[in-house]
């Protein structure tokens, strides 16, 4: 005679998927939020008050920071663990986007003026390492994780890898259209097209691999190209700043 199925078994099949759904929502809600945050801090620290752009920098590095250690930790998210996973090829990919992206630059934008001295050594590790740190834990990292964890943290088997895959990316894609109309000088359709094309490229490592480090390493090097190249770019390096007088 078979088992028959008992009422504890029934609640259990019944309070399971209830409780993914639960999940999902929550990381539906954290992204809602975040990719708010990412807007309203430059539309009111840079574009509405229109801080000296070191200073706006300080209160988006501290208030990203804040914003996704506080995720991170209401996730339970090991972040080593996460920088762990399939790290060599997230560094791979890591290097070949950071190149590619570092060629956008070096190659199809015109060099501009720069600070001199030790104020451009401090820009070149503020704008250049630090925001680059930054965007990319913002802009493709924490859209990662997102995913991962509306993925039950299971990517095993090409279907779940392909449907990680693509969810990151539409994830990508939206917070950073959102962030970049937070400044006002990219408000518009072409704005928001070279930040896209980029950070999806910047995005690739973590979108294969699901470990953002690649992702981290190529931020930085398009930072780095545009700070002691392109200086006063205003896609690469938002906002746009300038060193001398604006004719």
């Amino acid at each position: 005679m078979g088992r028959g199925v008992s009422l504890s078994d029934q609640n259990t099949a019944h309070v399971t998927p209830l409780i993914r759904t639960q999940a999902r929502l929550q990381q539906a809600a954290w992204f809602t939020g975040v990719s708010a945050v990412a807007f309203l801090v430059p539309l009111v620290f840079s574009s509405w008050l229109q801080l000296h752009h070191d200073v706006y920098y300080l209160l988006y590095f501290a208030i990203v920071a804040a914003v996704l250690a506080i995720y991170v930790h209401a996730s339970d998210i090991n972040v080593t663990e996460v920088v762990a996973r399939s790290w060599k090829l997230s560094v791979a990919l890591g290097f070949a986007s950071g190149a590619f992206v570092t060629w956008s630059v070096l190659g199809r934008i015109d060099p501009t003026p720069h600070p001199s001295g030790a104020y451009f050594a401090f820009e070149i590790l503020w704008r250049g390492v630090v925001y680059g740190i930054v965007d990319a834990s913002l802009l493709s990292a924490f859209p990662g994780l997102v995913a991962w964890e509306l993925m039950q943290r299971n990517i095993a088997g090409a279907a779940r890898r392909i449907s990680y895959g693509a969810l990151t990316l539409a994830l990508v894609g939206i917070i950073t259209a959102t962030y970049h109309a937070g400044y006002k000088d990219l408000r518009n359709v072409p704005g928001i097209l070279q930040p896209e094309i980029g950070n999806t490229i910047i995005s690739v490592p973590v979108i294969a691999s699901a470990n953002p480090a690649g992702s981290v390493l190529a931020h930085v090097s398009m930072h780095l190209a545009a700070v002691t190249h392109s200086y006063e770019s205003k896609d690469r390096l938002p906002p746009q700043v300038f060193v001398g007088p604006r004719e």
